[in-house]
């Protein structure tokens, strides 16, 4: 794996997750930097680890009636990250496909976990927290949705769990990502993602 500086490594992770992200994997950035992350030099990792944020009123909140088919594509969103999260953190294929499931489909799985099990083999863990800043969330058609995401993943990606060496960033401060979502058997699933090559502000 080549050496680059955290400086000149920032540009060429970027279009390592596009690249990832167009040769299918799904949305999970974590999965799709897996084999593509690039080494960066020393620095040191955010104090907070592990857990997804929501900047704002975007959060979807309880409701006393039926939620909003945006508040079920939302909370589906966000349960995809957290679950990357927690699949991730498992360091085990077999609870991995567990915690996937129901948030991505079963064709997906297989590489998210051949993905997980790359990471793991070279002995990394993900840190920080990704922040959604959700500009828009439209449903494109029967059972199908797009949530735009003006998100913040500058405190997050991966390290070496033996040295602390960051080893690879998921993105930027303010990365333009349309996350699409279909509805299979009553529940939404991410099902891709596309990068958007556009600054966005919150």
């Amino acid at each position: 794996m080549r050496t680059v500086t955290a400086a000149g490594g920032r540009n060429m992770r970027r279009g390592l997750v596009i690249a990832c992200l167009s040769a299918g994997l799904t949305a999970g950035l974590t999965a799709a930097l897996t084999g593509c992350g690039t080494r960066a030099a020393n620095m040191a990792l955010p104090d907070k680890h592990g857990h997804v944020r929501v900047a704002g009123a975007t959060a979807s909140r309880p409701s006393a009636s039926r939620p909003s088919a945006r508040a079920l594509v939302i909370a589906a969103y966000e349960a995809y990250w957290r679950a990357t999260n927690d699949a991730l953190a498992s360091r085990d294929a077999t609870k991995a496909r567990a915690i996937m499931a129901g948030h991505v489909p079963a064709s997906s799985i297989p590489a998210l976990v051949r993905g997980m099990r790359a990471i793991w083999r070279r002995d990394e863990i993900g840190y920080g927290s990704p922040v959604f800043h959700i500009i828009s969330v439209k449903l494109t058609g029967p059972g199908r949705a797009a949530v735009h995401d003006c998100i913040d993943l500058s405190h997050t990606g991966f390290a070496n769990q033996q040295t602390g060496q960051m080893v690879g960033g998921y993105g930027q401060s303010r990365d333009f990502l349309i996350i699409t979502l279909a509805l299979e058997d009553g529940r939404w699933l991410v099902t891709g993602a596309i990068q958007v090559v556009q600054r966005c502000s919150y």
